[in-house]
C-alpha cells in the first residue's frame, strides 16, 4: 500500500485497531475521494468509491460526513443516490444527519460585487474558471498557471477593499469567502450531534484548507490524515486518492 507516516507506526496498525462503531468519519471530496481535474465541473467519483462510502456509512451507524469546499447541492449530485451529512463551502453551509441545513449569513450585495469583479477578470483571461458557491467565489487557474500571480493579486486587492472578504488559497485556486467559518468549525459542530457525538473523529483531506479540520480533530484526540505531499499538522499520511480508497475499503472489509 502506498502510504507515508510521520514516524508513527504503520497505518495498517491504525486500521487494525480502529473501532468503526466508535469512530466519526469526515472526508474531503476533491483530492481525497475524487481526482482533481482541470475543470471542477467535470469531476467524477468512481462507482467503487461510492459503494465503499455506502458500506462505511452503514457500518458506522451513519457517522460519515463529507467536509468540502464544494456546495452541498453539487456534492449531492456527485454522490447520488447516497445522501450523507455534509459541510459545504468550507463550513459556510452544513447539513446534519437529520437533514437540517444551516448556512452562514452573508452580505448579498458584497457577494454580487465580488462575483462581477472576478467574472470580468476571468473574461479577460482565457482558461480561468469562476466557481460561484453559496457565500463564496472561487477563481481556478489550473488551466492557466501563468496567471497565478494576477489571480492572487486580484483576490488580495478585493480583500483589502473590504475586510469582510476572507481569502482561502488552495491547489491552483483562490477563494473569496464571506464568513469566518472553517472545516474545523463544521467538524466541531458535527461532533456535538448524533450520530457523531461521543465518537473519535477521523478526517482525511489533501489541501491547505483542510488544515483547520486537522487542527480541530487533533485537539479532540482524533485521527487526521493528509492525502498527498506537503507540510501538514495531520498525524498520518496517504499518498493519493487510490491509497485512501484502499485504506477505507480494507477497513470496511475487516
Amino acid at each position: 500500500m502506498d502510504f507515508e507516516t510521520h514516524g508513527f507506526p504503520s497505518i495498517f496498525s491504525l486500521l487494525a485497531e480502529l473501532d468503526v462503531a466508535q469512530t466519526a468519519f469526515f472526508l474531503d471530496f476533491d483530492g481525497t475521494l475524487a481526482e482533481i481535474v482541470p475543470d471542477p465541473a467535470r469531476v467524477r467519483i468512481k462507482q467503487e468509491t461510492l459503494a465503499m462510502l455506502e458500506r462505511l456509512h452503514a457500518l458506522a451507524g451513519g457517522a460519515v460526513g463529507v467536509v468540502s469546499g464544494r456546495s452541498i447541492a453539487h456534492l449531492d449530485a456527485l454522490l447520488h443516490p447516497l445522501r450523507l451529512p455534509m459541510a459545504g463551502v468550507h463550513g459556510l453551509e452544513r447539513r446534519n444527519a437529520d437533514g437540517m441545513v444551516m448556512r452562514a449569513r452573508i452580505d448579498a450585495e458584497l457577494y454580487r460585487r465580488i462575483g462581477e469583479a472576478v467574472s470580468a477578470f476571468a473574461n479577460r483571461h482565457l482558461g480561468l474558471i469562476v466557481e460561484t458557491k453559496p457565500g463564496s467565489v472561487a477563481l481556478h487557474y489550473r488551466q492557466r498557471p501563468d496567471c497565478q500571480m494576477e489571480c492572487l493579486a486580484l483576490a488580495e486587492d478585493l480583500a483589502r477593499r473590504d475586510t469582510r472578504i476572507r481569502l482561502l488559497p488552495g491547489k491552483m485556486v483562490v477563494e473569496m469567502t464571506l464568513a469566518a467559518r472553517t472545516k474545523g468549525d463544521a467538524i466541531a459542530d458535527f461532533m456535538k450531534e448524533p450520530p457523531f457525538l461521543g465518537r473519535r473523529p477521523f478526517f482525511a483531506g489533501d489541501d491547505v484548507t483542510d488544515e483547520a479540520g486537522f487542527a480541530a480533530v487533533n485537539a479532540m484526540g482524533g485521527l487526521s490524515v493528509k492525502v498527498g505531499p506537503g507540510p501538514t499538522s495531520a498525524n498520518w499520511r496517504l499518498a493519493d486518492i487510490g491509497a485512501v480508497a484502499r485504506a477505507l475499503s480494507e477497513l470496511t472489509a475487516a
